[in-house]
């Protein structure tokens, strides 16, 4: 009993001294935290109290919180208002609630690129090209894109109505009811009215597949598609990630999943070195059949992901050119009582080989490189006409004649224009027919991306220095017309102003010069002045 009495003053005095020694570091902690807002809370104060007129508050937090982001020098790193919070769910997870169509602005207006699959706008009769006049009585023309697009987007089952200017100059009016429009990121090469079709070529049924986004279904998305097409027949797939800026990490490990039964998929390290290996798992693996994966300078994050666990673990060939090199995984945090989102950089992807595939200022190596002898350059001019003639392709419109089938590698290079996704077809088929894998060329993809970047900069350079010299011809016609001006309203015709004095000061109002005017002839007083001050210099 004596040795219980005895432990608990000790226990007790052990852990007051604990608390006492503890207790400082967490005053100075707060203290130091204090400290690094006074200056913050001090110019608040002052602008609150004394600028000329009343602040607004709230964007000044705003700006506060956005200066801290920016001092990180991370694209990637934003905050989020609240009034932005629905474009970053539709970013993320490919939902939102609305018409569901491809908008744009044409020739000022609002116009119907096309409508997407199974949406409110295609059941409701709209179709690719319409003109959206009004929405809801209120006129398009010389609105922007977001302000037409945020008029489409609203609550689950209200009804939108909509002016619309059809093709042949018909005017009608289409009510359409929003609801949760889930965007379909998987497409194909062409559509015959709403279906897509995903053969290029019909004799090895080669399969082509355009990732556009990687949301929570794309997997999901994948799997149904090569179904409908008959997976266990499919002798090579084209697996297109060109644009594609990325998406969630879950999405591309599931995505890499459906094609990987071992092998590690990517790792993410934190600055401290630590994180996480994604390894492959047998469960739901498709067959193995060959596969390309299209890349170019836009494919980025996840589309990186993927690209590089196939090529590391022998699964696919990458052809193309070096993709984007953001590697950045990202964290988003609701900050308190509703005041945004953070979306910030908490580590890095790392291929199967362990290297970083983020490009930093000084990196000579970044992304992913398509494979030896599958470096596929396009100039941007012919990239461009590319995408023209593919979208012509993709667009919903009303079936008309027979469906035009399986495309194949003349289609894909003269109509199509696409000159990547035609050698894909080519090496594929090869791969289909027992051959090895074909290699045309060695060209460096070092070489080659820099040569790009180096490329449009310099274009970049001489259309900069073509509007420098417009906007200096500018400047000599109004300084030109402002002389003239000058000069008829010092002289008017009807004063005659020979042997008159000419006074010419500083914008201090200090006297700089004084001339005699001989004959009226102002101007020679003043190339005297100049001859004066070029002598003086």
């Amino acid at each position: 009993m004596k040795i219980k009495r005895t432990v608990a003053p000790i226990l007790l005095a052990v852990l007051a001294g604990a608390m006492l020694v503890q207790l400082p570091f967490a005053i100075a902690d707060r203290s130091s935290v204090y400290e690094w807002f006074s200056p913050v809370i001090d110019v608040r104060d002052i602008l609150l109290k004394r600028y000329v007129t009343e602040p607004d508050q709230k964007k000044m937090q705003q700006a506060v919180i956005e200066g801290m982001v920016n001092s990180l020098d991370d694209p990637y790193t934003t905050f989020i208002p609240p009034s932005r919070r629905a474009d970053l769910d539709r970013e993320l997870r490919g939902t939102y609630v609305g018409i569901g169509a491809e908008v744009n602005i044409v020739d000022g207006y609002l116009t119907i690129i096309s409508p997407m699959d199974g949406s409110p706008a295609l059941e409701a009769g709209i179709m690719a090209g319409d003109v959206v006049l009004e929405i809801e009585g209120e006129s398009t023309y010389g609105k922007s894109i977001d302000d037409a697009i945020q008029r489409l987007l609203g609550e689950p089952n209200t009804q939108v109505t909509l002016k619309i200017r059809q093709a042949d100059g018909t005017e009608v009016e289409r009510v359409v009811t929003r609801r949760q429009i889930v965007t379909r990121t998987v497409r194909g090469l062409r559509r015959h009215g709403e279906a897509w079709n995903y053969c290029v070529d019909d004799e090895h049924n080669i399969a082509y597949l355009r990732i556009t986004q990687f949301t929570g279904s794309t997997a999901q998305d994948i799997y149904a598609t090569l179904s409908e097409v008959g997976m266990k027949e499919i002798g090579g797939l084209v697996l297109d990630v060109r644009d594609n800026p990325g998406g969630s990490l879950d999405a591309a490990v599931d995505v890499a999943n459906l094609f990987l039964n071992v092998g590690t998929i990517a790792s993410v390290r934190d600055r401290q070195g630590k994180g996480r290996t994604y390894e492959a798992e047998r469960n739901g693996t498709l067959p193995n059949f060959p596969m390309v994966v299209l890349v170019n300078g836009a494919s980025a994050s996840a589309s990186e992901i993927i690209a590089g666990a196939l090529q590391e673990n022998d699964r696919a060939k990458v052809l193309g050119t070096r993709t984007f090199g953001k590697a950045s995984v990202q964290e988003l945090r609701e900050l308190p009582f509703n005041h945004g989102t953070l979306k910030f950089t908490v580590a890095h992807y790392h291929l199967p080989s362990g290297r970083n595939l983020n490009r930093l200022a000084d990196s000579e190596v970044w992304g992913v490189d398509p494979d030896p002898g599958f470096v596929v350059p396009v100039s941007d001019r012919d990239y461009m006409e590319m995408l023209r003639s593919r979208r012509e392709y993709e667009v919903i419109r009303e079936a008309e004649g027979d469906d035009p089938g399986c495309a194949n590698v003349n289609w894909i290079k003269h109509d199509l224009k696409d000159v990547q996704l035609a050698r894909a077809v080519e090496a594929l088929r090869a791969r289909a027919a027992g051959q090895d894998w074909p290699v045309e060329d060695e060209t460096d993809p070092t070489q080659l991306a820099f040569g790009q970047e180096l490329s449009r900069a310099m274009s970049e350079r001489g259309r900069l220095m073509e509007r420098i010299d417009q906007i200096e011809e500018r400047i000599r016609e109004m300084q030109g017309l402002a002389d003239r001006a000058g000069r008829e309203r010092l002289v008017p015709e009807d004063i005659d102003v020979a042997g008159g004095q000419l006074t010419l000061r500083d914008s201090d109002g200090n006297v700089i010069g004084e001339y005699k005017i001989r004959g009226g002839d102002v101007e020679a007083a003043l190339r005297a002045l100049q001859a004066e001050r070029r002598t003086e210099g």
